[in-house]
């Protein structure tokens, strides 16, 4: 009787085990972020089994908090269908300027009418259309709106929060909070995290277009932003972002530097004949090319073996999940890797 007891125990702490390490992994978030065009879509349409999440990114707002933007109805019917959960990113870019704008983002922070006016407004939107959540991405927030934002935040979350609305909070990824840092010191990791349930830091653009050519996501760079990230932030709040596409720098003519999809990327290696290198500091792609008027070009991007190596770090640091930017120009290998880097 002891005997079968035991025995009996003993599976069933191991069934206990298995179903929450089922658990725990259902939990991470893949989460894909779509634009309003057709190219997202029609990558939401093929790749949604790779993906339980997605983010889009269509709307903004004005200086008095009024939203702007449309509802891209076709992805929130197709991910209701596949029991895809869903949020609404609300950015502060500015068509005008072509830009993300602090002084549209201090505006609605600062000015109790127009950060009521733009809460009531994400609540609705979230009822209206049924988002699982709002995404809040204010980029280029004035460093004198620090704390101010940290307020917004939690504002907004005990709004949402009554309603049962989640808030995701999109971060620039950091190693440190370093006040002489303009881009990133105005985001205070430890009380945006706990207002959020969950925060996205974007572990991307690490160079670019307006940069020296280099990695746009070094291993090292990320390993460092994340160290951060986790000692600021619970680590089952965070999602780590994962890049779509790469950078062409012309150096002869910085006006061309120009952002390249993962499609832009395959093609170019082969309409230039380049001969791409694995970067062993970095873990990422790189090649060189001299284009028609003999500019010489470098390009940096990633390919399925570091996105792979890449998405492992979200296990590593044991984070709520990864993100992608964007969906609608990525080819299904490119799923496939980070598929199987978050396993």
């Amino acid at each position: 009787m002891k005997k079968n007891l035991w025995i009996w125990m003993t599976l069933s702490a191991l069934l206990t085990f298995f179903a929450y390490a089922k658990a725990d992994a259902a939990e991470n978030m893949i989460l894909g972020y779509t634009t309003g065009d057709s190219a997202s879509y029609q990558s939401l349409t093929a790749y949604h089994s790779y993906i339980d999440s997605i983010a889009t990114d269509t709307f903004a707002f004005d200086t008095k908090g009024n939203l702007i933007g449309e509802t891209p109805e076709n992805q929130l019917a197709f991910a209701k269908k596949n029991r895809i959960k869903t949020w609404a990113v609300i950015s502060n870019y500015s068509e005008s300027i072509q830009d993300f704008d602090g002084d549209l983002a201090s505006q609605v922070i600062t000015d109790e009418t127009s950060r009521k006016h733009l809460t009531n407004q994400l609540v609705s939107l979230a009822k209206e259309h049924g988002y699982d959540g709002i995404n809040i991405d204010f980029e280029a927030v004035f460093p004198e709106d620090r704390a101010a934002y940290s307020s917004f935040i939690r504002y907004v979350s005990e709004s949402l929060e009554r309603e049962q609305i989640q808030i995701m909070v999109s971060v620039p990824a950091k190693s440190a909070d370093d006040p002489e840092d303009d881009w990133s010191w105005p985001y205070d990791y430890a009380k945006i995290g706990q207002a959020a349930d969950y925060v996205q830091v974007m572990t991307y653009d690490e160079h670019g277009s307006w940069s020296d050519p280099g990695s746009v996501a070094s291993m090292d760079w990320i390993k460092s932003s994340l160290k951060f990230a986790v000692r600021e932030i619970s680590a089952g709040k965070v999602i780590m972002g994962i890049p779509s596409y790469g950078y062409d720098w012309d150096l002869t003519d910085q006006e061309n530097n120009a952002l390249k999809q993962w499609n832009e990327i395959q093609m170019l290696k082969n309409e230039t004949g380049a001969k791409p290198a694995y970067d062993v500091q970095t873990a990422s792609m790189t090649f060189s090319y001299v284009d028609q008027v003999r500019h010489r070009h470098v390009v940096w991007y990633e390919n399925e073996d570091t996105v792979e190596m890449k998405s492992r770090l979200s296990n590593d640091y044991h984070l709520a999940g990864v993100s992608v930017y964007s969906l609608g120009y990525e080819s299904e290998s490119f799923w496939q890797a980070v598929q199987t880097g978050t396993k």
